[in-house]
């Protein structure tokens, strides 16, 4: 006869969880996937120690000047480089009382600093301390990057993405009909404008990036503003028969789910945050390939219709960058500089504008929420079947809750 384990007792799970972990992170949504501890930001720099290692090296060859040293030159200076930087990792090594020349398995705050700090080491012997900082930043934003692409799963977004694609493509259409008659109007009235050439065609360098980002950042807010609400909608079940049927066709369909009408459980914050990256990731594709066509049309409608001595007087500049120059009907064609920085500066405008229309035309919304909201709704009830079988949903029993650390 068999026995009910005692009040707090706790079993490993009865099914083997890992097809339904692979499952997660195919599908761009590793943080749905839960262990032991929630995970460290160090354990990702881990996973990706290999790109780390040769970025560092990397790094240190900033201290180059490969515009005015000769070959011979920088080619001392990047011997001398790699002595500087081995030797650094030697003497961290030996301050944290390892053997001078291990190599490193992991990465913990000792080695971060290393990374952040020794490339930096080589530029400043050579006494370029702009370029230090420049390292500095550059090696932090690398680690944001690698962290993001390799927590969240991007690989397997983009997949997803593409996937996506076609059927989002569709839906778009009708939308894209709608607005860019609009759009191309307004803003090929600016594209002439004398005033919008003076200011964005002769912006240059960071001032240049800092405004086309910050359409990017304002339109990607205003999206993602409306991404919580979406994602409260698609976390909804009328009852565990709903859990069950969302669940066909995925390793969670054959796992054990309880009775009557789901608890509430909500996702933690990394959680909403990797969701809420697939529900983007479908919106953006569209809006970049709309951004692109509208920057191309530009690019050729100037190129075709905008001679270069008016591009100069618009722009107030003695001498413009030409990147290409052609013949048509006894014209001459000059694709510049300007006119390329004034294409994509309205391109990012007009994406901006474009995400404003697809988060409040109504539908758009419903089109978008019929092709993604079932793949959402879907994650969702593999997690919520996931969680009872790991034993961590509100509706699990108690006094019988698997073990966090079990891997099958």
């Amino acid at each position: 006869m068999e026995q009910s384990p005692e009040p707090g007792h706790r079993v490993e799970p009865a099914v083997d969880l890992e097809p339904v972990e692979e499952w997660f992170v195919e599908r761009g949504v590793p943080h749905l996937v839960e262990t032991e501890h929630d995970g460290s930001i160090l354990d990702t720099w881990t996973r990706s120690l290999p790109l780390l290692v040769v970025a560092y090296l990397l790094l240190g060859l900033n201290a180059l000047d490969l515009q005015n040293w000769t070959t011979a030159q920088n080619v001392g200076a990047a011997a001398a480089v790699l002595v500087i930087l081995l030797a650094t990792w030697a003497m961290s090594n030996r301050l944290r009382g390892v053997d001078t020349f291990a190599r490193p398995t992991d990465i913990d705050p000792p080695e971060l600093a290393l990374f952040l700090v020794g490339p930096t080491i080589p530029v400043l012997v050579f006494g370029q301390v702009g370029d230090a900082l420049e390292t500095l930043a550059t090696g932090v934003v690398l680690l944001a990057v690698v962290y993001v692409w390799s927590s969240f799963g991007m690989s397997a977004l983009v997949r997803w993405g593409l996937k996506r694609s076609g059927g989002q493509l569709t839906g778009l259409g009708p939308l894209v009909a709608r607005a860019l008659p609009l759009l191309l109007l307004f803003n090929t009235f600016l594209f002439v404008n004398a005033e919008v050439w003076e200011v964005a065609g002769t912006l240059d360098g960071a001032a240049y990036a800092v405004v086309v980002l910050t359409f990017f950042v304002l339109g990607a807010g205003f999206a993602a503003s409306r991404v919580p609400g979406f994602i409260r909608d698609q976390s909804h079940f009328a009852g565990w028969d709903e859990v069950s049927s969302a669940t066909t066709g995925t390793p969670a369909e054959r796992l054990p789910l309880p009775d009557g009408t789901p608890s509430p459980d909500p996702l933690l914050r990394r959680q909403r945050l990797n969701v809420g990256l697939i529900v983007l990731f479908g919106q953006a594709l569209q809006i970049t390939l709309v951004v692109a066509a509208l920057v191309g049309f530009f690019v050729f409608f100037g190129f075709m219709a905008i001679t270069p001595t008016t591009i100069s007087s618009w722009t107030g500049l003695d001498e413009l960058r030409v990147l290409a120059e052609a013949s048509f009907g006894g014209r001459d064609l000059v694709l510049s500089e300007s006119l390329v920085r004034v294409s994509v500066f309205l391109g990012a405008f007009s994406g901006m504008y474009f995400t404003v229309v697809l988060t409040t035309d109504d539908t758009y919304r419903a089109e978008f929420a019929g092709d993604v909201g079932p793949e959402i709704h879907q994650v969702l009830a593999v997690r919520s079947a996931y969680r009872i079988a790991r034993g961590t949903h509100p509706d699990t029993d108690p006094d019988i809750r698997p073990s966090p650390d079990r891997r099958s």
